[in-house]
């Protein structure tokens, strides 16, 4: 389940749920236009009965995606609008690393 809240949208992984489904959604709902609109998620919340296996086939599936030159054949994801961008996003990755999680892609 995905839902857009004024820009505080959550994206909801339940126990039933079909996990190849959920994922191809997680991809194009945290991804689209390199995560930077409104309606994309800004977070998952994933039931405990099905985390590690999402957790594993989401690290498989954004492993896949070629980050570069959105003009270039073969890239799926471009670039950060700019600097005050990509500072943005190396803050909540380190507000995150303090606070426990692990990288399992890129870095």
């Amino acid at each position: 389940m995905s839902l857009e809240l004024g820009g505080n949208a959550p994206f909801i992984v339940f126990d039933d749920a079909d996990l190849d489904k959920a994922v191809e959604g997680a991809l194009a709902s945290k991804f689209r236009n390199a995560g930077q609109t409104c309606v994309c998620a800004n977070r998952l919340y994933v039931q405990d009965g099905v985390y590690d296996r999402f957790a594993e086939k989401l690290q498989q599936a954004v492993s896949k995606l070629h980050i570069g030159d959105g003009l270039d054949n073969g890239v799926t994801i471009g670039p950060l609008i700019d600097e005050k961008a990509v500072a943005k996003v190396e803050e909540h990755i380190a507000d995150a690393l303090e606070k426990g999680a692990r990288v399992v892609c890129g870095g």
